[in-house]
């Protein structure tokens, strides 16, 4: 086992930090790391050596694959600093890479070498609940190898469901998209209705049309759930929603389709790519395999056992079951067609999409995580940056309460007592 010298923080050699990416990006996540690096260097540039980025998230720290942004920043002169820094902001993706990586024990004995080379004290971990939980290891190991390591989260995901916090960066922005790509697709629906009105005593030669559109969400129905702010009124879909926080029965469902259907003479079906039936994933109930070429689908597990479900299985079992069990009026027309539209990592990428009001917030929660750790009498570590009700308005939460848990757990009454106990004592 290593053995590692606790190495106390001194006016002599100025502590480091260092910005680690966790999981998927949004496009507003390098928002983050601009009000965090920004905060610091304007702010409290007399109490830091450096702040480095890993490149390429947890992996990059790993394989010690670190660049200099104040070295960045003053490339051109200090006047220019600001300037240089505010480039990092509106990427629509992780400015400095990412990794789903979960770091094992080997693998923080790694870091905490690489911590020490490079006299790393701080370091600041943006992403979800996966993530959290990333952040307790390294501060766990850390202590317990007395190395003085401040670890501060700062939360992103498109799914918005992490505990505690009112919402989080990359949501609002996900949200809009699926609200105007849901307005989209229900005027193309539009476009081929065919009332029965209309028809001249004869079969209308072509099929019925319906939508099935899948959303990012594995554990929760947020975004999913954002489409109804497309509906201008009752007739525009979604018209039936699929989560799996509400669970899925096939008659029921079936059901919902049918009289949607029978009243508005169209159906769009919106759904959560983590859809559940009580038992599996909806999707796991198509099998795909191309048979002439022998090639089976195999589902993916990620390090932290989280299961992928993005892709269009989903989409295809929902279109499939549509077309097999929905009764469409024969005396009009020929047959009925379902379009399915898939998840995809496009849902979260639009910079051009972007919220303005989710924008604010990720610089905020950067802004948020460089004051608590440099803004007070002592350097805090061990909790995550929350948004609160109110606009513009930060605070923060133990890791604990937040990590590897989702909103709507049993977890979150235990997770807001201690977020309550913690800002109660700690003030800066």
């Amino acid at each position: 086992m290593l053995c590692v010298r606790r190495v106390p923080m001194s006016k002599k050699s100025k502590p480091n930090a260092i910005y680690i990416m966790g999981g998927g990006g949004t496009c507003v996540v390098s928002a983050s790391a601009f009000g965090l690096v920004h905060q610091t260097y304007s702010k409290y540039r007399q109490k830091i050596g450096t702040f480095y980025a890993s490149v390429g998230g947890m992996r990059g720290a790993i394989l010690e694959d670190l660049t200099d942004l104040f070295e960045f920043a003053a490339a051109e002169g200090s006047e220019m600093a600001a300037s240089r820094l505010r480039q990092l902001k509106f990427r629509s993706a992780p400015v400095f890479g990412t990794s789903r990586y979960k770091p094992d024990t080997e693998d923080c004995h790694r870091l905490l070498e690489v911590f020490m080379a490079h006299n790393i004290h701080y370091v600041f971990l943006n992403g979800g609940n996966d993530t959290m939980e990333k952040a307790i290891i390294l501060e766990e190991f850390a202590r317990e190898s007395s190395w003085e390591l401040h670890v501060i989260g700062i939360p992103k995901t498109v799914d918005n469901d992490l505990l505690i916090t009112h919402r989080c960066p990359g949501y609002a922005s996900f949200a809009k998209q699926v609200a105007l790509t849901t307005m989209s697709l229900q005027g193309d629906l539009d476009s081929f209705g065919y009332s029965e009105y209309s028809s001249k005593h004869e079969l209308v030669k072509e099929s019925a049309v319906a939508q099935v559109v899948v959303f990012m969400g594995r554990d929760s129905g947020w975004g999913a759930a954002a489409s109804l702010v497309g509906k201008l009124d009752e007739s525009y879909g979604p018209h039936v929603l699929l989560t799996k926080e509400g669970g899925f029965k096939m008659d029921r469902f079936l059901d919902r389709c049918q009289n949607a259907w029978d009243r508005y003479g169209n159906l769009m079906v919106v759904a959560s790519e983590g859809a559940f039936d009580g038992d599996q994933y909806l999707g796991n109930h198509l099998e795909v395999m191309a048979y002439r070429h022998q090639l089976l689908f195999k589902v993916f597990q990620d390090p932290h056992k989280n299961t992928s479900v993005t892709d269009s299985r989903l989409a295809l079992f929902l279109k499939l079951l549509l077309e097999n069990r929905l009764n469409i009026p024969t005396k009009i027309y020929n047959g009925f067609k379902c379009r399915e539209e898939g998840p995809g990592y496009l849902q979260r990428n639009h910079i051009e999409l972007f919220s303005k009001i989710d924008f604010d917030d990720a610089i905020a929660c950067g802004r948020k995580a460089a004051d608590l750790a440099f803004g007070g009498f002592e350097p805090m570590g061990g909790i995550m940056v929350t948004l609160t009700h109110l606009p513009g308005e930060t605070s923060y939460t133990p890791l604990e309460s937040v990590a590897d848990s989702t909103k709507g757990s049993r977890a979150m009454t235990k997770s807001d007592r201690k977020s309550t106990r913690l800002n109660s004592s700690h003030q800066i």
